[in-house]
């Protein structure tokens, strides 16, 4: 079997690999522990198999996790992520994506969350995450944005 080139390599990633340029997320909802954010569908979240690409998955969870973590936790904006786990339930169909995200503990140090992925209608989720967040505080050096 021949190996395929760099060039072959580069155009399968990215013709298959599915990350948006500019994903337009909508935060639809802040309830009391979370937030619910969507992903619209769009030409280049595919994957082989008309199905939508996991990292475009992983990257609605930590986009509904720190939408969770902005609303509920002071100077929720200079978290950063410190580990993300997804498991892929099922298949999700090339649809619009639905992300519902929860804070399980807000510590002095870290956020711990986890989310579920939903995918169209479907009240059966694609996929569940565990994330935990790092509280980054003017004590280590960093200002808060500006608002």
């Amino acid at each position: 079997m021949k190996k395929p080139t760099l060039d072959v390599i580069q155009a399968t990633i990215r013709a298959h690999v599915g990350v948006v340029a500019s994903p337009e997320f909508v935060v639809e909802q802040i309830f009391e522990d979370g937030a619910q954010v969507v992903l619209g569908h769009a030409p280049g979240m595919s994957r082989l198999g008309d199905t939508v690409s996991g990292p475009v998955l992983m990257t609605l969870a930590d986009a509904a996790i720190y939408a969770a973590i902005i609303a509920h936790v002071p100077d929720g904006e200079n978290a950063v992520t410190s580990h993300l786990n997804i498991e892929f339930l099922r298949r999700p169909p090339l649809a619009d994506l639905r992300a519902r995200a929860f804070i399980l503990r807000a510590g002095r140090r870290s956020v711990t969350c986890r989310a579920e992925l939903f995918s169209g209608d479907d009240a059966k989720p694609v996929a569940h995450v565990t994330a935990a967040y790092a509280r980054i505080t003017r004590e280590h050096g960093i200002e808060a944005p500006t608002r």
